[in-house]
């Protein structure tokens, strides 16, 4: 390896870039949801940090070995932990091969959730999204009236092979073909969406009863906008808004779901290394994270990209395969998750 005058300055910028690299993914991991900094850091186009790397790595390569491990250090940091990326390497520990083994031989139960921004435009396809789909749960979020009346006409009326039921629940929109019990909205109880909003219902597959919930939880964007534009004032209201509504929903979202499989899902607008989401979620898997490839962006709102709607699951839910699916008319995407529920013990 030879790069003559040129190899200390290499050296030096690989270095900087490395450990720059490194405290961004060290705020975001450890503060992200409770500083200024941290929470400007997790909303961010973390993401293009990875670029830099595919320059770097091969100038890297002519300057030392030394310079190389650097170099590869920094880009597995700016990859894995500063943006996000994702390998399907996660096993569930705790479920025993005989679990997994009846939850990959039963039934997948096929779930789908999609912030759907209120968009008016969607409803003029949204009919045939939901066949095309052709999951036994939909989970619409931000569902404006006219998608909620074209479901009606065309979805509901209409039946089919495998007809859905429809519950609307101020912006949730909620299909499926199972027939569900108990189901009870948050949104009621709590009020404003600045407490986070919910709708938890149960049903039983396969003769297990499974309980699931679909969420929307508070927004930063309007603080970030300030932020782009040297206002930090909304900053601290908005991390304690949204922290406060993220441990409140869990709670309630876990109240009535004692002795079944539990799936969550929904816009929880919060990313996938939010600290806030693994102290109030973690007791539950991300899917995406266990089963898939890629950054998972969800959210896309020009360089800034977000995977912040999750589909998170207990113990005894094994996550056969996830998806975003792209090419709709609004800044988030779908996620289809196709799931294998533990079968109740006889």
């Amino acid at each position: 390896m030879r790069s003559g005058n040129a190899g200390p300055v290499i050296t030096s910028v690989v270095v900087a870039y490395a450990l720059g690299t490194s405290l961004v993914a060290a705020a975001v991991l450890l503060v992200g949801d409770s500083t200024a900094l941290g929470t400007i850091l997790l909303f961010g186009p973390r993401w293009m940090l990875v670029y830099p790397w595919l320059l770097l790595v091969p100038l890297a390569l002519v300057v030392s070995r030394q310079t190389v491990m650097v170099a590869l250090f920094g880009t597995g940091v700016a990859l894995f932990l500063a943006g996000g990326f994702e390998m399907p390497f996660r096993t569930p520990s705790r479920m025993s091969n005989a679990a997994i083994g009846g939850a990959e031989g039963a039934q997948p139960l096929r779930v789908v959730t999609y912030n759907t921004d209120g968009s008016r435009v969607l409803a003029s396809r949204i009919a045939s999204d939901v066949r095309a789909w052709n999951a036994e749960i939909i989970l619409l979020q931000d569902c404006s009236q006219e998608s909620a009346d074209a479901l009606l006409r065309t979805i509901v009326s209409r039946g089919g092979p495998a007809p859905y039921e429809m519950h609307r629940d101020v912006e949730f929109c909620l299909l499926s073909r199972i027939p569900l019990r108990g189901v009870v909205s948050k949104a009621r109880l709590r009020g404003s969406r600045a407490d986070g909003r919910a709708v938890r219902f149960a049903f039983d597959w396969n003769g297990t009863p499974v309980s699931m919930a679909t969420v929307h939880l508070p927004s930063p964007r309007d603080a970030l906008g300030a932020a782009r534009h040297g206002d930090l004032s909304l900053l601290e209201e908005s991390i304690a808004t949204r922290y406060a509504a993220s441990r409140a929903t869990a709670d309630w979202v876990r109240e009535g779901a004692a002795g079944t499989a539990l799936v969550v899902a929904g816009d929880f607008n919060l990313p996938a290394e939010s600290p806030a989401l693994r102290d109030h979620w973690g007791p539950l898997r991300n899917a995406f994270s266990e089963a898939a490839w890629g950054f998972g962006h969800t959210m896309f709102a020009g360089p800034h990209r977000a995977r912040i709607d999750h589909v998170l699951v207990s113990d005894d839910v094994l996550v056969r395969k996830i998806e975003v699916l792209s090419g709709y008319p609004t800044e988030h995407q779908p996620v289809v998750a196709n799931l294998g529920i533990v079968p109740a013990e006889k």
